[in-house]
């Protein structure tokens, strides 16, 4: 078997949500794709956006099963967004977590 990346997308919200079925993995980050094929270059501000916008899906257990994309117009294409699954979120799901700290960013630079 390999891995196996699932999408969905809620329309009425605006949310990409992506469910990794992997074998022996336990860390998100951990997730890497071959994107030879796939050209996006996003600037700084643009890629501090999406990292804001960015959630992980985590089950009851604790593990990580995914990612969620919030405002997901902004960052994907919309061929790829009408070719998603459907999915319908809890209001639960739709509301990103407001104590989200990432990283300081001063001057370009990001500052842990």
């Amino acid at each position: 078997m390999g891995d196996i990346l699932k999408v969905y997308y809620d329309r009425m919200h605006d949310i990409v949500s992506l469910y990794f079925e992997m074998e022996d993995s336990e860390v998100c980050a951990s997730y890497s794709e071959d994107t030879s094929e796939i050209k996006r270059d996003f600037d700084f501000d643009e890629a501090a956006s999406l990292i804001l916008d960015m959630v992980d899906i985590v089950d009851k257990n604790g593990k990580c099963i995914g990612f969620r994309v919030f405002n997901a117009s902004k960052y994907y294409d919309e061929n790829l967004l009408n070719s998603a699954e459907e999915e319908v979120l809890s209001e639960e799901n739709v509301k990103l977590p407001k104590d989200k700290v990432i990283a300081r960013v001063s001057k370009g630079q990001i500052i842990l």
